[in-house]
């Protein structure tokens, strides 16, 4: 061979190189990319294709069910307000009639109002 023949060959060779490295990035971004982008399953059925249907009928995947009990902590909440403070009750109603209907429950609420006295 010659030296413009290697050189020929060596160029080639490189855009070869060059090609094969994007399409592996492009592999690897279709696995490794965002969650909602990702084609992991189908690139694992395409290389099932080219396996012998004997391996991949051998694996068995073992499967165990496991059950348990928790017990849940109950959130304490608020502390109560002091005896002491001075209690209003405000009941809000709605402003339609409410002839025929039926209470399907209630929320009670506490709320502390203080106030600033500046001198």
């Amino acid at each position: 061979m010659n030296l413009e023949e290697l050189i020929q060959e060596n160029k080639a060779q490189k855009a070869e190189i060059t090609q094969l490295k994007s399409q592996l990035n492009q592999l690897l971004k279709l696995i490794n990319g965002f969650k909602s982008e990702r084609f992991t399953s189908l690139i694992t059925e395409q290389l099932s294709l080219f396996e012998d249907d004997s391996t991949t009928a051998q694996v068995a995947v073992e499967q165990e069910q496991i059950s348990y009990t928790r017990e849940k902590k109950k959130h304490p909440g608020r502390h109560k307000l002091p005896d002491h403070l001075p209690v209003r009750e405000v009941i809000m109603e709605p402003e339609e009639s409410t002839e025929g209907l039926v209470k399907i429950g209630e929320e009670v609420s506490e709320t502390l109002e203080y106030c600033i006295v500046l001198k």
